[in-house]
């Protein structure tokens, strides 16, 4: 092939994406299908049928497996209150430890991370923070922490240890030995956005730690440690359960320590009424083991002994973890939930993070004549070769007259839609040329947009609605006979976490129902109109931007539908 193809090639290539730019400026969609230049008008179908219902988890959703860890207590005015507990295997950071001679235990330090921003650093280097991913309702709550008697397991023995164990949201109830040793105890718990200052004490050339003037030990600058929760363990109980185990098969490979420490169980309850919840980053949680000895040992890397006198061993995060949620669900939305009309639709639907409710959502309206393909749907196909769809969207409103009753509700900022049928996303999400990018609040925002609220950009103002553009989805549904699948609404804290958790009692590992696991990790809830909401300029409905490419009768029922013969 010569050279000029190439060029040739790659100039059509370039203006087709120019073309394809300014047509989504223009129609504010994702990919219509439009080449070249098209000057006819864009016309509007703002009234076809949508059935939504509620739907919720009675038997639990997979909570192994999530990208975050959830821990403490969150009342929410509408929806009631959740509690979130933790538990996770913990691994060694290195196996069969030799930890020198004459070792002796100095400090064990249990550290789990908040997620916070930086906002401010002064002129001696102090960082401000701003603890983000937390929910507070301005109270404490109990936190302790439990050595877990119960074996998590990688792998499902019902399977015959082929298939990856899953563990549902309410499932640590009934594990046996649980609550194993209490390690430690707070009360009255709130996450605090401090930055932590570490100083290590100062010695002289004898080895005897420097005093000042006053006697005092002197120390100097260490490190700083982003917002966390940070606190000193008993060292004795330490000592005969890890440094004093060297030698010993327990602590000889991952396998054998799981079976002997199988866990740490964080558990939160109340403190008062009121309480806080929030999300952290397991794999920065640890408990670290900080010891002198005489001699050498292998605190570095493997193979790698030290001989300075000091030495460390970690207890990580990164097993196999559930998040224990237990619900009190305000009965009345509960039996609304469980008593969805999956016919009709409703006029409300709820949505909650958590082990809470979705929403389901099926387009077209109902299917009259049997056929298994709904009656709208099949007259859009009649009108697939004379119409472009420019944009096709399902905007949500939020219900604030039942939301704000309940008075300080936290309203989530994203939704998240998927593929209820076949576990996946939609086309419109895979193409959204956002993903990935500007943070998780702002990622996929052509096909999943952000809470609009009264007043914009005030995060604390009360939401109005949700545009979530399915463009692609329904022209693959009217132009390629696509199945017109379930979809699947739910609060999420990050749409760019694409996994799904299994809903309990759905199936198994490669049949289940599933929802998206961003939503799982979420405590946050909203009411939003229904398609059956008798408020009518806010009721859901499936909204298509089209264009007319031919000649249609306004009498056929591709014209009716199209509107064309008022």
């Amino acid at each position: 092939m010569k050279i000029y193809n190439y060029i040739s090639k790659g100039l059509i290539a370039l203006l087709f994406v120019f073309a394809y730019v300014a047509c989504e400026e223009e129609l504010g969609e994702v990919g219509t299908g439009i080449v070249g230049e098209v000057n006819f008008d864009t016309e509007l179908i703002d009234d076809l049928g949508v059935i939504a219902y509620s739907d919720n988890y009675p038997l639990g959703v997979q909570t192994n497996g999530a990208p975050v860890g959830v821990l403490g207590v969150y009342n929410d005015p509408v929806y009631g209150k959740t509690t979130a507990s933790y538990l996770s295997q913990m691994t060694l950071s290195r196996t069969n430890p030799e930890f020198g001679d004459n070792t002796v235990l100095d400090s064990v330090i249990f550290t789990l991370p908040y997620f916070a921003r930086q906002i401010a650093v002064d002129e001696d280097g102090n960082n401000t923070y701003e603890l983000d991913s937390i929910f507070r309702n301005t109270g404490g709550i109990t936190l302790s922490a439990y050595r877990s008697n119960f074996f998590l397991n990688d792998l499902d023995p019902n399977s015959n240890f082929e298939d990856p164990q899953i563990y549902f949201s309410n499932d640590v109830p009934n594990f046996q030995g649980v609550e194993g040793d209490l390690l430690f105890q707070l009360t009255d718990f709130v996450p605090q956005a401090d930055e932590i200052i570490l100083a290590e004490v100062t010695f002289d050339e004898d080895g005897e730690p420097v005093l000042d003037e006053e006697d005092n030990v002197v120390k100097e600058f260490s490190e700083r440690i982003s917002p966390a929760l940070r606190l000193e363990l008993n060292k004795e109980y330490w000592t005969q359960n890890i440094i004093e185990r060297e030698g010993d098969d327990v602590l000889l490979n991952i396998n054998t320590f799981n079976d002997y420490f199988r866990g740490l169980y964080l558990k939160a309850e109340d403190a008062d009424s009121n309480g806080n919840l929030f999300l952290f980053d397991f794999n920065q949680a640890n408990i670290t083991l900080y010891y002198s000895f005489d001699g050498d040992d292998d605190s570095a890397d493997p193979g790698e002994p030290t001989n300075d006198g000091l030495g460390e061993i970690t207890l990580n995060f990164n097993g196999v973890s559930i998040i224990d949620y237990q619900n009190q669900f305000d009965p009345t939305i509960e039996n609304a939930i469980e008593n969805s009309d999956r016919t009709n639709g409703e006029d409300n639907l709820y949505l909650k993070g958590g082990d809470g409710s979705i929403a389901i959502v099926e387009l077209f309206g109902p299917d009259f004549d049997g056929d298994e393909v709904a009656d709208q749907l099949e007259v859009l196909r009649t009108c697939n070769d004379d119409i472009i769809i420019n944009e096709a969207n399902l905007t949500f409103y939020v219900d604030q007259d039942d939301l704000g009753a309940g008075g300080g509700v936290l309203e989530p900022e994203r939704l998240f839609m998927v593929d209820f049928d076949n576990n996946r996303l939609l086309i419109d999400g895979s193409l959204d040329n956002t993903a990935g990018i500007n943070g998780p609040v702002n990622t996929r925002i052509n096909h999943l947009g952000r809470l609009v609220r009264e007043e914009e950009g005030n995060e604390s103002s009360l939401g109005q609605s949700y545009r979530i553009r399915i463009t692609q989805h329904v022209n693959n549904l009217i132009k390629n006979d696509s199945t017109n699948v379930r979809l699947a609404l739910a609060v999420s804290q990050n749409v760019s976490v694409d996994n799904t958790a299994i809903i309990a009692g759905t199936g198994g590992i490669d049949d289940a129902l599933r929802t998206p696991l961003s939503s799982v990790i979420s405590p946050e809830g909203t009411i939003l109109h229904g398609n059956l909401s008798a408020d009518e300029a806010k009721k859901l409905k499936l909204r298509i931007f089209y264009t007319i490419t031919g000649d249609i009768d306004p009498d056929s029922p591709c014209g009716q539908i199209l509107g064309l013969d008022n």
